[in-house]
């Protein structure tokens, strides 16, 4: 198991409550990227790549009553959590048509999915993860019939600082510098990172021999609660360093954390994170 999957294996649940609602208008509009690949072969195939919580798989095929889509991710953990989700939420018509597998986007053959199978593929903030990024897109084109589509959304390179992160880092930052201790060792393992603007996803597109490219760049805004925003780091982003430190350690990080917070206005707690999102062809003549 790759430490990404680990990751996320341990976090999916909370990666469900604190961080795909946030994602998801962002992720939701790449349905309508590939509508015209859909429109155009109804009981078309269609791949959900890095599906995690299952909400842009599940919304697929809510939306489109013919099509066959697939849920790829890595993390066992994940799956577990979209396919609970599924079953709370569609119905049998719907779930016949859905399926999720574990696997990796580099080496989507592994898991038993075919070259030259998938009309369309979607990706939400994914390939920032990856350990190679070329790799993935590969992967991803491999699988594309001739004509098929690629569409995804990722985070750019350059983000605003966000005070709540700042308030946490800093918490953190200041209590183990109190105690004497460590700060905790990074997990997840290599990841590809974000893909700076719109101009180096063509580029990144191209190499990967893709066609018809295109990106785009916009902003997620999210106005979080004071709660939400404490459950975010708390709960998900920041849970695995947590839990290395002490009981008596970790209490005084979230106290100070909490502090932090109380001291911050309300206009922190919004967060504007810039986007790349793409699309591009496998090539009808290959």
């Amino acid at each position: 198991m790759s430490q990404m999957a680990a990751r996320y294996d341990l976090r999916a649940r909370s990666y469900g409550r604190c961080w795909a609602p946030v994602l998801a208008p962002s992720a939701l509009a790449l349905l309508e990227v590939v509508e015209p690949v859909v429109r155009a072969a109804p009981a078309a195939r269609l791949l959900d790549a890095g599906t995690g919580s299952g909400t842009l798989a599940m919304a697929a095929t809510r939306r489109w009553p013919l099509v066959r889509v697939i849920g790829l991710d890595v993390s066992a953990g994940m799956l577990v959590v979209a396919r609970a989700a599924a079953d709370s939420t569609l119905d049998r018509a719907e779930l016949a048509r859905l399926s999720f597998v574990e696997g990796s986007i580099a080496d989507p053959e592994a898991a038993g999915l075919e070259p030259a199978s998938i009309d369309a593929a979607i990706s939400s903030f994914v390939l920032q993860l990856v350990p190679d990024r070329a790799a993935a897109l590969s992967g991803l084109r491999r699988l594309l019939r001739p004509g098929g589509q690629l569409a995804f959304v990722i985070w750019a390179a350059e983000g605003k600082p966000w005070a709540i992160q700042a308030a946490f880092d800093g918490a953190l930052a200041e209590t183990l510098a109190r105690a004497g201790v460590a700060a905790p060792s990074p997990t997840g393992g290599p990841r590809a990172g974000p893909i700076g603007s719109a101009s180096a996803a063509r580029a990144e597109l191209r190499a990967a021999g893709f066609a018809d490219v295109e990106a785009w760049e916009r902003v997620l805004h999210h106005p979080f609660e004071r709660a939400a925003a404490q459950a975010l780091f708390v709960e998900y982003d920041r849970a695995a360093d947590l839990e290395e430190l002490a009981p008596t350690v970790r209490a005084a990080v979230l106290a100070a954390f909490d502090a932090a917070l109380d001291r911050l206005p309300d206009a922190a707690f919004t967060w504007d994170a810039p986007l790349v999102a793409a699309r591009a062809v496998r090539s009808p003549d290959e």
